[in-house]
């Protein structure tokens, strides 16, 4: 099995979302963690904010699509 690593932290969902579809949109499937408690339970500073993650095997891939951006 493909373990999940955090490819970035956002402390705005909105932007998270962004990067998100953008992965996806490039074949690459990402999930945000603490997402929700971040947006309605807590800030998202104090839980140190919302993480995308990728499988270990699309972080390579992922790290050049968010740095083509840049």
């Amino acid at each position: 099995m493909d373990k999940l690593v955090t490819l970035r932290t956002f402390f705005d969902a909105t932007e998270a979302h962004i990067i998100k579809s953008l992965l996806e949109s490039e074949g690459i499937k990402a999930h945000l963690l603490d997402e929700h408690s971040a947006t309605y339970v807590y800030s998202p500073i104090t839980i140190g904010g919302i993480r995308l993650v990728v499988h270990q095997s699309d972080i390579e891939a992922a790290k050049e699509i968010l740095s083509s951006m840049d």
